[in-house]
Order: structure tokens, then sequence, then C-alpha cells
């Protein structure tokens, strides 16, 4: 059965990109160029100095365009999570989703659920999108706390249904987001998505 979903971000939930600047690690060009590579054709994203600062590191194959962008503030969340990197997993394909990054402004108090909560503005204005088939999974990714959340969107007007996958890691710093979201072919950000998840652990100080 399905429910109407609370604070979603505007019609379709579209994320709004703003200052894109140098990529995670070292260029957004789809060769990867700098990172740390090793023989299997994997860069390190995350990392201090790789262009895309986060507080925890994972995967990616070298093959992949990645890029940084200045945080852009998410005003439909409270407290804001801030939009601040993109992995295309699938080659500038129109229609192919990407694996985007956020991070929260600041610590926040609650388990990984409350936090989630927050991410997906829960009790907030909705704007008319309906959401069913949602699961929740609460697990450990790089010894940290997390949960998954995965849900079906169904925009107004008779839309294309979208696909939604996120996944919430505490971290030292405050809540770090994987999402996955949009209505076309989702199997190239869903392997970066699995390919992160899986190989995720924090920065060392």
């Amino acid at each position: 059965m399905r429910r109407r979903l609370r604070g979603v971000r505007g019609l379709l939930g579209a994320v709004v990109l703003a200052g894109t600047v140098a990529g995670c690690g070292s260029g957004a060009a789809a060769d990867g160029g700098g990172g740390a590579a090793d023989g299997g054709g994997v860069v390190s994203v995350g990392a201090q100095g790789s262009g895309c600062a986060l507080p925890m590191t994972f995967e990616a194959e070298k093959r992949w365009t990645r890029k940084s962008v200045m945080p852009t503030y998410q005003p439909s969340k409270s407290p804001p999570f801030s939009v601040v990197c993109e992995i295309d997993a699938g080659g500038g394909k129109k229609g192919t989703p990407p694996l985007t990054v956020y991070l929260a402004d600041r610590p926040l108090d609650g388990g990984p659920k409350q936090m989630m909560a927050a991410f997906r503005g829960e009790g907030m204005a909705n704007y008319g999108e309906y959401q069913s088939e949602e699961q929740v999974k609460e697990t450990t990714v790089g010894f940290s706390s997390a949960v998954e959340v995965t849900y079906r969107l169904s925009p107004p007007d008779d839309q294309k249904p979208w696909k939604v996958t996120l996944l919430l890691v505490l971290t030292p710093k405050g809540p770090m987001v994987l999402e996955v979201r949009g209505p076309g072919d989702q199997g190239p950000a869903l392997k970066a998505y699995q390919r992160a998840k899986s190989t995720m652990q924090q920065v060392n100080p």
C-alpha cells in the first residue's frame, strides 16, 4: 500500500548542483586521473588531498567519472545536508543517474534511523510524490553504524516512477549519505554504490 512521502526535495526530488570544481581523485575526466590506484584499475575516493575529502574513503573504478561539487545546501532537509561529490559510472549516458554523496553540516543527535529521517525531511511539506515498497535495514559499514533504505517514488502527473537507494553511515564528523535516485537505468550507479559500500573505511586522522 502506498503512502504519501513527506519532505522530499521538490517535484521529482531533483538535486540542483552548483559550483562544480576539481574532481574526486584529482579530476573529473573519465580516466580518473590521480588518486590512489592499484593494478585492478580502482581509485580511492575521499582521502585528504584527493579533491573530494570525505570522513570515509571508498573504492571506485578508475574509468568512472568522479567530480566534487561545492557544498550545495538542501533547504528541504532539517538539519541541512549538502551534496559534495558525484560518481558517474554510466559513461555519461543520458538518463543514467549518478551515485551522489552528501554530508551533514555538523554531527547530529540520535541513531542512524533518526538521522536518515532528517535527511529525507520526514514531517515536512510534501509535493505530491508517493512512496511504496520501502525496505529499511540497519547494518555496519566500515566498522561504523549505518542504515540502508530503498523505496519506490511515484511522482504526480503520471510521470515515470523513480527508484531510490540510500545508505547513511555514521562518521566522527557527522553522517555521510550515499544516494542513487532516478527513473533511468540504475545499473551502473548501483554497481558504484555496492563497491563503495563494501570498501568503505574511516579516514585515518
